[in-house]
């Protein structure tokens, strides 16, 4: 898989992301003190890992979302995301990833099972697949969001606390990251915080 720079549709759907793991409780109470918007939320992901982390893949809901890394700056990486509901418009090799695990199925009105979907993918989809649920809250910081985090891995039970700043203004994801306390800390995306090879 190569890099590409992204087109100017995909320039619409890039941002930086800065990602920290552990509990850092005075960035978290920080970070709720000066928010203008919260939620909660409760995600099932199943990440897809390949040996190119530049390359993130995941299902959620029967749709496959692809994000590639295109930049880094600062110490925060830029990627272009996109969700894909059918196989043609995922780049390779995640359109045979789509077929095989026939995330169409949903809209076509058959029953679909994603766990009984991994179980029977063909050995030689070179991806390994991780399920985790995510404990999120968001927040929104002016014109940038953020997220503090539980992610368990139902492979091992572990349970990761990660908190995540990102946004287009990068001048203002640096300011921000000042603020709360993380400048030099490792910036690691989920699906490589989660790979068991790494």
């Amino acid at each position: 898989m190569s890099k590409s720079p992204p087109n100017e549709n995909e320039k619409k759907r890039t941002r930086y992301e800065y990602r920290v793991w552990g509990e850092y409780p005075k960035a978290r109470k920080l970070l709720a003190s000066i928010a203008t918007d919260s939620s909660r939320e409760q995600i099932e992901d199943c990440y897809f890992l390949t040996e190119d982390p530049s390359w993130n893949a995941k299902v959620r809901d029967s749709t496959l979302k692809v994000k590639q890394l295109v930049n880094e700056s600062k110490g925060f990486e830029q990627w272009v995301s996109r969700w894909h509901t059918d196989g043609d418009s995922a780049p390779a090799p995640f359109d045979d990833l789509f077929d095989e695990l026939g995330l169409d199925r949903p809209a076509r009105g058959k029953s679909f099972s994603l766990e009984r979907a991994v179980k029977d993918l063909d050995p030689e989809i070179a991806a390994t697949a991780m399920f985790v649920t995510k404990d999120r809250k968001r927040y929104r910081v002016g014109d940038l969001k953020a997220e503090v985090t539980d992610v368990t891995v139902h492979e091992t039970g572990e349970v990761l606390c990660t908190i995540a700043i990102e946004g287009n203004n990068l001048d203002n994801l640096v300011a921000l990251r000042k603020k709360l306390g993380l400048k030099g800390e490792d910036n690691v995306a989920v699906h490589v915080a989660i790979d068991p090879e790494g």
